[in-house]
């Protein structure tokens, strides 16, 4: 339930930006996920599964094995006011 409200969510997003079917070939992604506090997170907690899944639904990229995505990042931050997961997707071909 969770795995399919997220892959709807990243879905639309991508349609009402207008970045469905660019069928990426080769990207990095890098995922900077800011907490509202600073207490323990555990990174692995984080893993963008979902949010793949999404982008290969919205035809961003054309899959998420790692022939298309050569490189995935992740790090985290603290932003009390604006929480929120950013994602830089560098496009390498």
């Amino acid at each position: 339930s969770l795995k399919q409200k997220w892959k709807d969510f990243i879905y639309w997003f991508i349609v009402d930006q207008g970045y469905e079917n660019l069928r990426i070939e080769r990207c990095e992604i890098v995922q900077t996920i800011y907490y509202p506090t600073n207490r323990r997170h555990d990174i692995d907690n984080s893993v963008p599964k979902f949010i793949l899944d999404g982008l290969v639904n919205g035809q961003m990229i054309v899959d998420d094995d790692s022939g298309h995505i050569t490189k995935l990042t992740m790090s985290c931050k603290i932003d009390p006011d604006k929480p929120r997961t950013e994602l830089l997707i560098i496009i390498t071909e």
